[in-house]
């Protein structure tokens, strides 16, 4: 009974904790690669903002009119999908 309770115990772990964290990583990383010009964004510091140019791993991200901003790729965290009625999604 107990030599059974730790590899379920690891199997349940890997299930619950790690292949969620993998599987948000590798969403991620697909929607950074997937970044163009024009996309809006949310940055991870909460700041709304339309990327204007992408220099490999840096964002220029003009979040007012004249005003840009210059951010790691990384430090995008989502990209904002309008629908239909242009609600935010």
């Amino acid at each position: 009974m107990g030599i059974l309770f730790l590899p379920i115990l690891l199997l349940l772990m890997y299930f619950m904790i790690l292949r969620p964290q993998q599987k948000q990583r590798k969403q991620q990383q697909q929607m950074l690669t997937t970044l163009d010009v024009g996309d809006d964004v949310i940055l991870e510091s909460g700041i709304y903002g339309t990327i204007s140019d992408l220099d490999g791993a840096t964002v220029f991200v003009m979040i007012a009119d004249g005003v840009e901003m210059k951010v790691a790729k990384s430090n995008v965290a989502r990209l904002i999908a309008y629908d239909d009625d242009s609600e935010l999604n």
